[in-house]
């Protein structure tokens, strides 16, 4: 089973890139679900309308969640009309969104041979491609774009993570610096320029970025979310609590009160992470990572049978998970502590024998 965490910021602009509602909503993507990365790229400027009244009536049904029925809508458009750009970007992606990789890159490609402004088929496609690892193609689309329209924010921020993946700093600090020029509102640009700064080691300048995006993400419960993480990666903990405080206080998740958790760790709360690894255990005792810190907070309590349960349940999920061999060797030593007195085998000095940590 996978990792347990918050959301975090993508390594690309997410697959609904353009997300958004001033725009004209036939270039737009809507915005990513919880499921999804939440770094996503502001909306393309509008261009002329839909093409055809299939397409249009797809668009509707998209906006209003009506995903199967957009697609037959789609379809039906690009039946009628092999050529119809729009409906050939929407089955895009509907395709992208569902995992059809491959479907998302053969619509995107065909949107663009047919109308090469598109700028959201350059930013989504962008991002599949850095999805999939395959960086310089996604430099090469991405630069194709920007031939078109040199102002996108998105496909700037997409250069950006292409060649910090890459490891050329310095090409992705002046596409970074670009995207945020030109989407000073966004706070996804200014997450996503934190989350480089922070594998760069440049905590100073990732905290003051992401201290910029808070109040710009208001009450949008994912970015809070991604913003927080970063915090805590920054070694900014004390301001990673009160963001997940508020986005708790919106929307309250077992993913939340995961990473506030860890935030807490970092501050050395421990009745505060307690409870929170107990409520995201409580709340999805199906993923790993909550159980494995809940065991750690029971340690220092010196509650053993717990440490012991929480560890094995750790490992029941996560037999090869990143903490394995860890959860292993504190199952041992809880084993060891609990065959004696209830507050901890004492050593020979009569002081009792130190808790294992996390």
């Amino acid at each position: 089973m996978r990792a347990f965490g918050v959301l975090v910021v993508a390594s690309a602009v997410s697959l609904a890139a353009c997300g958004g509602s001033k725009k004209d909503p036939a270039t737009q993507a809507q915005p990513a679900s919880s499921a999804k990365p939440v770094a996503t790229a502001a909306p393309a400027p509008a261009v002329a309308p839909p093409t055809s009244e299939e397409a249009s009536l797809g668009i509707k049904s998209f906006q209003s969640g009506d995903v199967p029925g957009a697609k037959k809508h789609f379809e039906a458009a690009v039946k009628k009309n092999p050529k119809d750009a729009d409906a050939l970007y929407y089955l895009g992606l509907v395709a992208d969104q569902a995992g059809d990789k491959k479907s998302a890159e053969e619509n995107y490609l065909a949107a663009l041979q047919q109308r090469p402004d598109l700028d959201n088929a350059y930013v989504n496609l962008g991002a599949l491609y850095i999805e999939g690892e395959r960086i310089n193609e996604a430099l090469l689309i991405t630069r194709q774009g920007l031939q078109k329209n040199p102002k996108h924010p998105g496909l700037h921020l997409n250069l950006g993570v292409g060649l910090a993946t890459k490891g050329d700093i310095a090409g992705a600090t002046r596409a970074f610096e670009e995207a945020t020029r030109l989407a000073p509102e966004d706070p996804v640009f200014q997450v996503t320029y934190a989350h480089w700064l922070v594998v760069w080691k440049r905590t100073d300048e990732a905290a003051a970025k992401l201290r910029s995006a808070r109040p710009l993400a208001e009450n949008n419960v994912d970015t809070l979310g991604a913003i927080a993480k970063e915090m805590r990666l920054a070694g900014a903990a004390a301001d990673c609590v009160p963001t997940l405080d508020k986005a708790i206080a919106i929307k309250d998740s077992p993913e939340l009160r995961y990473e506030r958790g860890l935030c807490k760790v970092a501050l050395r709360d421990e009745p505060g992470s307690l409870l929170d690894f107990q409520m995201a255990v409580a709340k999805a005792p199906s993923h790993a990572d909550p159980h494995y810190w809940l065991a750690g907070r029971y340690a220092v309590l010196e509650k053993w049978k717990d440490v012991i349960s929480e560890y094995e349940a750790y490992l029941r999920l996560a037999p090869n998970g990143p903490f394995a061999r860890t959860a292993q060797e504190r199952i041992e030593l809880a084993k060891q502590k609990s065959g004696g007195a209830a507050g901890g085998k004492k050593t020979q000095q009569g002081k009792a024998t130190p808790a294992p940590k996390k």
